[in-house]
Parts: C-alpha cells; sequence; structure tokens
C-alpha cells in the first residue's frame, strides 16, 4: 500500500509518494504543469537536488528534505 504526501511551496506543489520501497518526487508550477515526476535518488553527490532545485528552487529542495529526511 502506498502512502502519499502533497504540500504548497511558494508556487509550486509537490506531492511525496512512498510505496514502501521507493519514494517518488512529483513537482507542479502554480498553472498546473508537472516539471518534474522522479524517483528520489541515493545518490550522495547531490546531483538529484540539483537537478530539482534547477527544475523548481531552492526552497522547494529544502522543504522536500526537511519532510524526507526528518
Amino acid at each position: 500500500m502506498s502512502k502519499s504526501t502533497m504540500f504548497q511551496v511558494g508556487n509550486y506543489f509537490v506531492r511525496i509518494s512512498d510505496s514502501r520501497q521507493s519514494l517518488k518526487l512529483a513537482v507542479w508550477d502554480d498553472t498546473g504543469d508537472k516539471l518534474l515526476s522522479e524517483f528520489v535518488s541515493n545518490d550522495h553527490s547531490g546531483r538529484f537536488w540539483n537537478m530539482v532545485g534547477n527544475r523548481t528552487s531552492d526552497t522547494v529542495v529544502e522543504a522536500v528534505k526537511e519532510r524526507i529526511y526528518a
């Protein structure tokens, strides 16, 4: 059974889905356009988070990290 949470960060809407095997991140802008839909990477080099920040904002990255790693 999967569980998901959705929240707003500025002009972005964020959904984190947890299927118990992996986390998936989806982000939409305030017009409803999906900006990304990616599985959360275990890549510790920061490449994944840089990609999320480039497509959205650093504020989104920090908000998602707070929820995932809290």
